[in-house]
């Protein structure tokens, strides 16, 4: 910061009328950009807002996890990430306002969710007029996340895993188990039953659902995620008083899975694609940077897991990066995340 005394005004004074009158390059104010509305994606209409303090920075779309757990909600969270980068959010097909738009959707699969991602990849493109960004997947968005750079790499600069899965089933069979001993340790002994022989394909029974989640632990408390998730919750407010439009959309789309009445459509489609993802069923050899930064107290997702797909990998370029905080890092611990991905994206860009 230059400090304008007296005397240094007085000498200014005596500058040549001619250089003082010479025009003086002025450096351009930040223009944000802020915007969201209903985009045509795969023959409905879609959720999509772009959003960051300056529309010239790295555009970033960020994948939402769940599945069916849409951040249109939680905007408000980004705004440490819309400080540095030009964010982008979709609710995905049978999610949040998407949903609330549409009720259930069509074609609820990883195939049409994959090309839905492309589209809404080139709609924000050319919103920002860049010609590739910055993949950005949480949990079941870094499993979609995979699926959609292996088809189109040439839209990405890279691909940011975070709450990184590998092995869906491995996640589903731990799980389970620990349901089953919920259940059995609770006197149920045929939800245990149950519990002990269900399988992927069950998911389509919805009483079997709702047994599968009655007794499925939930993040552990206390625990790395629990105070982040009462934040969720304190933005969503409740399914009898949403606290906005988007929270009542994300009620209607994603009903509590173990409530006997509610019929959670979306998840029933989706879960199966979930724990039945391999990381590595689409081969090792990825055209575009890869980098996972996942959080070292994650127990969803072992981060053990993820380095070791990591180093698996064949890519550009790679890397993996833990930081404090659990499966919900990459939003509990923003500055953490961000500084790490700063350090993967400066060596590309």
């Amino acid at each position: 910061m230059f400090v304008f005394t007296r005397r240094r005004l007085l000498s200014l004074a005596t500058i040549p009328a001619a250089i003082a009158l010479a025009p003086v390059a002025v450096r351009a104010s930040p223009r944000p950009i802020a915007e969201e509305g209903f985009v045509p994606i795969g023959g409905i209409e879609q959720w999509v807002a772009i959003r960051g303090r300056n529309r010239s920075r790295l555009p970033i779309l960020f994948l939402h996890g769940g599945p069916c757990e849409a951040q249109s909600p939680f905007l408000s969270l980004f705004a440490p990430w819309e400080e540095r980068y030009v964010v982008a959010q979709w609710d995905q097909r049978g999610a949040g306002r998407t949903f609330g738009k549409n009720g259930t959707s069509p074609n609820m699969t990883m195939v049409q969710l994959t090309q839905d991602a492309i589209d809404v990849t080139q709609y924000v493109l050319g919103r920002v007029k860049a010609h590739k960004l910055i993949l950005v997947g949480f949990s079941w968005g870094a499993a979609l996340g995979l699926n959609v750079i292996r088809q189109r790499p040439d839209l990405f600069y890279a691909f940011v895993g975070t709450g990184q899965p590998i092995s869906g089933r491995d996640i589903f069979e731990s799980m389970r188990l620990s349901a089953a001993a919920r259940a059995e340790e609770a006197g149920d002994a045929q939800a245990a039953a149950e519990l002990k022989r269900f399988a992927v394909s069950d998911f389509a029974d919805m009483t079997k659902l709702h047994t599968y989640f009655r007794w499925t632990a939930p993040f552990p408390n206390p625990g790395p995620d629990w105070d982040f998730i009462g934040k969720l919750f304190g933005l969503l407010g409740s399914p009898d008083k949403p606290a906005s439009a988007a929270a009542a959309d994300f009620f209607a789309s994603n009903p509590p899975p173990d409530n006997p009445v509610a019929h959670p459509v979306c998840l029933q489609k989706l879960l199966p694609y979930s724990f039945e993802f391999d990381a590595r069923a689409g081969g090792l050899d990825l055209k575009v940077p890869y980098f996972v930064i996942q959080g070292r107290n994650d127990p969803r997702c072992p981060p053990e897991a993820a380095r070791a797909f990591v180093d698996q990998v064949r890519a550009p370029a790679k890397n993996f990066t833990a930081i404090d905080g659990g499966h919900f890092a990459c939003l509990s611990n923003p500055t953490g995340f961000l500084n790490a991905l700063e350090s993967d994206v400066s060596r590309l860009i």
